[in-house]
């Protein structure tokens, strides 16, 4: 009983440090006032169960920032499914850089 607590806490352990992350990927321009959020839902193995909407913006400039996040519950969902899902929070903000004319 004591060696299966001691696995089942360091398993909890190694899943709650590697579990917070964040990566963010940011261009020149200026940050519009609203950000936009969506949860992806994705896998280790290369496919995407859930197509991103990150792709776009409602002007007819690109994005400026895209950050995305994971928590230990995600980290928790993926090591369960062993990387078949794999959630993620994605965050971005559109790129309101007046037009030069």
């Amino acid at each position: 009983m004591k060696n299966r607590l001691t696995v089942f806490m360091i398993c909890f352990f190694m899943v709650a440090l590697a579990g917070c992350a964040t990566m963010i990927l940011e261009g020149d321009g200026q940050k519009g006032p609203g950000k936009k959020l969506q949860t992806v839902h994705g896998s280790y193995y290369g496919f995407v169960w859930s197509e991103p909407k990150v792709k776009v913006c409602d002007n007819s400039h690109g994005l400026y920032r895209v950050s995305y996040h994971t928590n230990a519950l995600y980290a928790l969902a993926s090591l369960a499914s062993l990387g078949l899902y794999v959630p993620q929070t994605a965050e971005w903000w559109c790129d309101e850089t007046p037009n030069q004319e």
